[in-house]
């Protein structure tokens, strides 16, 4: 929305100049924009602290084309989904999270140190692709499938949270 009420809270972070060629190689389908970082409770009425590196959506072009990546993705997704799409997919597609992933990123949101507010906006303001259900909503409905689900051996250090 462009509302200036509305919003979500992230998490800010360094990332030492050392480590962003392997950030921007393990994030490929991302676009990365400067955004102004305001303190958590002050929200758009207060002046920003200082400004970050966001994480938004690209395009399937691209991702596909302009990034020379067709062919790895065609490789990948068209034997299990018919198509190559990386973001383009419809409300009616019925994509889900990937269970491992997402229970990582819930981990994460629930460490110690993490505000309430933080927390919550993760839960209530990300929704799935159908754009209506949030992911409280989608975890409260999977059966606890999401959280139980681990991830394989050679994950494990990375994704527990």
């Amino acid at each position: 929305s462009e509302d200036a009420a509305s919003g979500f809270v992230v998490a800010a972070f360094d990332v030492p100049a050392s480590e962003l060629p392997a950030l921007l190689e393990r994030e490929e389908e991302f676009n990365f924009v400067e955004v102004p970082i305001y303190p958590l409770g002050g929200g758009a009425s207060s002046p920003p602290e200082s400004t970050g590196i966001m994480c938004t959506r690209a395009t399937d072009e691209e991702v596909l084309d302009r990034r020379g990546h067709r062919a790895k993705y065609e490789a990948a997704l068209s034997p299990h989904f018919g198509s190559v799409i990386v973001w383009g997919w419809g409300a009616d597609s019925g994509l889900r999270p990937c269970p491992v992933y997402c229970r990582h990123c819930v981990l994460a949101s629930q460490k110690p140190g993490v505000p309430k507010e933080a927390a919550d906006s993760f839960l209530d303001e990300t929704l799935l692709a159908d754009r209506r259900t949030t992911l409280r909503q989608y975890l409260q409905a999977d059966g606890g499938h999401v959280m139980h689900t681990l991830p394989p051996p050679e994950l494990t250090a990375r994704y527990n949270g």
